[in-house]
């Protein structure tokens, strides 16, 4: 059809053409050859018209087509665009919604399994004191007899590492001249009361450099060195808990050491003589090594939780040990994020230029740090966050007015505010029942520790398999 209309069109011009020169002849008298050469370029021209016209018209044709097919094809990315979004939505969505309704099952079930252990450990010493009560009523009473300990009461040292609400020790142990009795019933008991009595009383914080000036001990000082050399110094873990799921969110590093009988000895007992001893740096130096190791294996299980490293100030300034220690973490930098370096208040306060200049070098590492024994509620946390402080912990009783009055402008229960507005979580410790956790949870505090959650717990040995590196022993020595 459309070659039948070119040729109609090419006819007709054809037709005027002729039509012109013929005029051209017989009207006007043009000579022939005149008209014919005009004839010729009229014809040209015409088609040459035609053709310009035709080309552009189908130009105007695919250019429509062309604009409809981008359209088209703007419409289909556009619907692409929302199924994928659809699908990221879908994939996103159902793993969410499956995790919020899966971990309030987790909860509930890690809260009754903690009551289930609570029961069973409180069935187990209700058991173990019927059975000593029986016991006392067919012991005849113990003779009188003089006992000398080592030592009256254990010392309470600042850079102990694992807080005031740990274990006692519940008998003295004789490392020097006297004559020790065997405990009977009576003893047991008494010695549970004491050591109960012992971490509710709160004694007046003192720095591990006044510690030093207290009375050495060498039998004691022998067997922290012993210790040391013949590896008897283990590391416990407890865990610090997110609340209300009471998931494991860090675990606190403890150290205990044994003497020759494998009886455990508390950072209580021989903290202070190892300050006096100077060897602090090396427990510290051990301690370090050994919860990078725990850190890898919790990485190895793809497991999230940190750890708090306790540290005396003493090991900021030690300058054989110290540049060790900085070397050893700069080498770990990538666990910056999940190890927590963590000194006491009275230590913090009595930092010098030389322990501020070592945290700052920690800091530029990565590496945060926490303040825990709080007694003063007057110090500048507004600094210590500046410094790279991110924790701090509270005891329970104090921060639910149950224990004496605190020194400072602001009520203990508004302590955690104050702390969140320069950056610091606040950690409650020492919390040992279930009405305690009702409250702090009316304070919205959102994490705790305390043997209402677990006991300060022994590494297994084979996850601490290995020496500290050479380079940190040699410094430390």
């Amino acid at each position: 059809m459309a070659r039948i209309a070119t040729f109609f069109v090419f006819l007709c011009m054809a037709v005027i053409a002729v039509s012109v020169g013929a005029v051209l002849v017989f009207q006007f008298g043009r000579p022939l050859a005149e008209a014919v050469s005009l004839t010729l370029a009229l014809l040209c021209t015409m088609a040459v018209a035609h053709l310009v016209f035709a080309r552009s018209r189908e130009r105007g044709q695919v250019a429509e087509v062309v604009d409809r097919i981008e359209g088209r094809l703007q419409e289909i990315d556009e619907d692409v665009g929302n199924l994928e979004g659809r699908l990221t939505g879908v994939e996103t969505t159902i793993p969410r919604r499956t995790q919020e309704e899966i971990d309030p099952l987790f909860a509930e079930i890690e809260i009754l399994g903690s009551l289930v252990k609570q029961m069973a450990e409180t069935m187990a010493d209700m058991e173990t004191r019927i059975e000593e009560q029986e016991g006392r009523q067919y012991l005849p009473p113990p003779p009188e007899v003089t006992r000398v300990a080592h030592y009256a009461e254990p010392p309470r040292s600042l850079s102990y590492q694992g807080g005031e609400g740990a274990p006692q020790v519940p008998e003295a142990r004789n490392r020097g001249a006297g004559t020790v009795r065997t405990p009977g019933p009576d003893d047991r008991i008494s010695s549970r009361e004491e050591g109960l009595d012992r971490r509710a009383e709160e004694a007046p914080f003192r720095s591990s450099r006044v510690s030093r000036k207290g009375r050495s001990d060498p039998g004691l000082r022998q067997t922290i060195l012993d210790a040391l050399e013949s590896n008897r110094v283990d590391l416990y873990l407890q865990p610090i808990v997110t609340l209300p799921q009471r998931r494991v969110r860090f675990y606190e590093a403890l150290s205990r050491i044994r003497d020759v009988n494998e009886t455990i000895i508390e950072p209580v007992d021989f903290l202070d003589e190892a300050a006096r001893a100077h060897l602090l740096p090396r427990i510290d130096n051990l301690l370090l090594f050994r919860a990078i190791q725990v850190l890898r294996r919790l990485s190895s299980r793809n497991r999230e939780a940190g750890l708090f490293v306790n540290i005396s100030a003493a090991t900021l300034v030690d300058e054989t040990f110290f540049p060790g220690f900085l070397e050893f973490v700069r080498t770990h930098h990538g666990y910056a994020d999940l190890l927590v370096f963590e000194f006491s208040q009275a230590d913090v306060a009595e930092m010098g230029v030389l322990e501020l200049e070592s945290l700052a070098a920690l800091s530029d590492l990565g590496f945060r740090f926490s303040v825990d024994r709080i007694s003063d509620l007057k110090m500048d946390f507004r600094r210590l966050a500046d410094r790279g402080f991110r924790y701090a912990k509270f005891r329970a009783e104090r921060i639910l007015g149950e224990g004496a009055a605190m020194a400072g402008d602001i009520h203990p229960e508004d302590f955690g505010d104050l702390l969140q507005r320069y950056g610091i979580e606040l950690i409650v410790d020492h919390v040992e029942s279930e009405a305690q956790v009702l409250d702090i949870l009316d304070l919205e505090v959102k994490m705790a520790q305390g043997y209402l959650f677990s006991p300060p717990r022994p590494v297994r040995p084979e996850v601490l398999q290995g020496n500290p590196p050479r380079a940190a022993r040699r410094a430390a020595e």
